[in-house]
């Protein structure tokens, strides 16, 4: 099911972006303007194609998904500085035996748009991946829509979920979360 897998990796790599974002945008950077946020992610390094995403956002929601995607990653190393217009992300976390340096640079008002690169190395490679960039552009929508609530994350093509209980969950409840989104995602 070689559709499934990709489809995995590529709903793993658009919350990781999303992960990295918040993070970037809980430190000293500008707080995203409350409401319905539009995100894209390409990925080079893997045949995946762009993933697309709306979240309903509020500064709460950022914060937490900023605090736990700092708690979920054995991290040695993690900052965003300020240079210029630009903010700078540098990370060096483990995921298993593997040792993943992440660099990015992100720009934009955040109260309208912003977008950044990612480019992230595996040592030795993960599941055969030696290294992987992303591009992030994102731009704030309008309003949630009606019946939305903050941390409600749409990934096109993959269904729904919400952040803010994803990021509360115990690992049991994201494996049942990430199996159901699997669901509806295309084969």
């Amino acid at each position: 099911m070689p559709g499934r897998h990709t489809a995995t990796i590529g709903l793993g790599c658009a919350l990781c972006a999303l992960a990295v974002t918040a993070q970037a945008v809980g430190h000293d950077t500008p707080r995203r303007k409350p409401g319905l946020w539009q995100q894209t992610v390409t990925t080079s390094g893997m045949a995946i194609p762009p993933q697309s995403m709306s979240m309903c956002t509020d500064e709460k929601t950022d914060q937490l998904v900023s605090a736990r995607a700092g708690e979920s990653q054995n991290c040695e190393r993690q900052s965003v500085r300020r240079e210029g217009g630009v903010y700078v992300v540098d990370a060096v976390c483990r995921s298993g035996n593997t040792t993943i340096r992440t660099q990015g640079r992100f720009n934009g008002d955040f109260s309208t748009r912003y977008s950044g690169e990612l480019r992230s190395t595996f040592e030795p490679p993960m599941h055969g991946m030696k290294e992987m960039s992303q591009r992030i552009d994102a731009r704030w929508v309008g309003p949630c829509k009606p019946g939305q609530k903050p941390g409600d994350v749409v990934l096109e093509g993959m269904g729904g979920m919400n952040m803010n209980e994803m990021m509360k969950a115990d690992p049991q409840k994201m494996k049942e979360l990430m199996q159901q989104m699997q669901k509806g995602a295309p084969r």
